[in-house]
């Protein structure tokens, strides 16, 4: 190898790490900057191996893109000390500009979680930051080059957010944007403004607040009703598994955890084994598998393999994670469906301005049901009001799948069937052979169930299986049968 300086052999290095090895022996080694996609099937791959573990040597590509993104790299411009009888919780640092530069404002928002050895609540919220981090900085309108026109009857409506994003692609695109290049953005990360991670913010196909934003309902009504509760995030759960949940009698969802991780499965089903008591007052949870970098924690990383309702797909050989070595895709099909854990699981989706709530089914008036239902009418529908969309039962929904690990002690409690418009479309999963019946007008899988079930040593289930449930807790100065339930729910499962 006379002359040559260095040579680079992206297969021999850890697709994990951001070294690349020089192998001829003068140690100018290199290092791969913004997270540029890696794990990559090779000029060689021969197709007989579908996974980087299995021939290592084949999988030598890295996959630039001009805009890869990890770290903002910005100077400090100033550093807070959180008091120590801070209260956990969602909180903003308030940033204005002076007036003579405009006068800008911004809230930015970051979590404060309980200190090690604090005194813990009984009831915690999971925030779900891995699914905030996943739609980060998302300008699907801008970089799909999709028509979305006919997608609901809800005027859509650009906000100040999409369009400032739209013309920065300096700022990193979500999980679901493409890169510059037309390939899927698998990355995302914390270091970076999130600016879909803002109270403020409203998304374009409801104009109205969805993830970050939206998950503010649940925290003012815990508020509203003294609720005594820690916030805890995704991260936390990723890398302290059960002792993140071990404390507490009952952990409650965010509206959309769509995206979790093995280990933060693991930690989960461990807490429901023990007796623990789980809230899922979300929809199309536990959906997308994902990892944090080892090495990089302020980093997920999400591939979205051949199947789900996806943005756009892996390529051949590529459905292992860089990062972990996992595997990527849904986690239906790799044996953790969303059923076995919460009952539901992904069902369809849809966006109309009139959603509708949910009935009362036979297994409400069970007496294992009798306290979530205190106070509620036999022929109540619930829910069929809200600050978004007009309904709880709206947005993404799941449904009960025995087929699919529903447990077959479940009872239903309530369910959306038959009351959707066309606007709701089933999972892509669910679609084995092509057909017409894929709305909820010729479709009764298109819906929502409302579950509850018990699980081993006194813990228990409970899931409302729609995205859009909070928006109905405050109705009526907070005197309404979502609030009703969500407390019953709530107190009972502290008891």
């Amino acid at each position: 190898m006379d002359g040559v300086a260095a040579v680079w052999d992206f297969a021999a290095t850890d697709a994990s790490g951001v070294d690349i090895a020089d192998v001829t022996g003068s140690g100018h080694h290199g290092t791969v900057l913004n997270y540029a996609m890696r794990g990559l099937t090779g000029h060689n791959w021969d197709a007989t191996a579908f996974t980087r573990s299995e021939a290592p040597e084949q999988y030598g590509a890295i996959h630039f893109h001009d805009d890869d993104f990890d770290d903002s790299r910005w100077e400090e411009d100033f550093r807070f000390t959180v008091p120590d009888d801070a209260r956990s919780g969602y909180y903003a640092v308030h940033l204005r500009a002076s007036d003579e530069t405009g006068g800008e404002e911004d809230n930015i928002p970051f979590f404060v979680t309980p200190a090690p050895g604090a005194p813990r609540a009984r009831a915690a919220y999971l925030a779900p930051t891995c699914s905030y981090l996943a739609y980060a900085n998302e300008r699907v309108l801008f970089s799909g080059g999709h028509d979305f026109s006919d997608l609901t009857n809800i005027p859509i409506v650009v906000d100040p957010y999409d369009d400032y994003l739209g013309a920065r692609v300096e700022l990193g695109g979500s999980v679901y944007d493409v890169h510059t290049d037309g390939s899927g953005v698998c990355h995302s990360t914390t270091r970076r403004p999130l600016l879909s991670m803002r109270a403020t913010a409203r998304h374009w196909v409801t104009n109205a607040p969805r993830g970050y934003a939206f998950d503010l309902y649940l925290v003012d009504w815990l508020e509203n009703q003294g609720a005594d509760y820690d916030v805890i995030t995704d991260e936390d759960l990723h890398f302290e598994g059960l002792d993140c949940l071990a404390d507490y009698k009952v952990i409650m969802t965010g509206c959309h955890p769509e995206y979790w991780t093995g280990p933060m499965l693991d930690a989960l089903e461990a807490y429901l084994d023990g007796g623990g008591r789980l809230m899922y007052l979300g929809g199309n949870g536990f959906y997308w598998a994902t990892t944090y970098d080892p090495g990089r924690r302020h980093v997920v990383e999400i591939r979205r393999g051949f199947a789900g309702s996806r943005a756009w797909e892996s390529h051949p050989g590529e459905t292992q994670f860089a990062s972990t070595g996992a595997q990527c895709g849904i986690w239906r099909h790799q044996g953790r469906p969303p059923n076995a854990i919460v009952g539901t699981g992904f069902s369809c989706q849809g966006w109309d301005a009139n959603t509708p709530g949910y009935r009362r089914l036979p297994g409400s008036f069970d007496p294992r049901a009798a306290f979530i239902f205190s106070g509620v009418g036999d022929d109540e529908i619930i829910g069929d009001f809200g600050l978004v969309m007009n309904g709880c039962a709206g947005d993404e929904l799941d449904r009960v799948d025995h087929n699919l690990g529903t447990p077959s002690h479940t009872l239903v409690l309530a369910t959306s069937a038959g009351e959707h418009s066309a606007y709701y479309l089933i999972c892509h999963e669910d679609i084995f052979v092509m057909h017409a019946n894929i709305d909820a007008t010729r479709n009764d899988d298109a819906r929502a169930d409302m579950v509850f079930f018990e699980t081993a040593n006194g813990g228990a289930v409970f899931s409302v299986s729609s995205i859009n449930w909070f928006s109905g807790l405050s109705h009526n100065d907070y005197e309404n049968n979502v609030s009703r339930i969500t407390s019953n729910v709530l107190n009972n499962f502290l008891a």
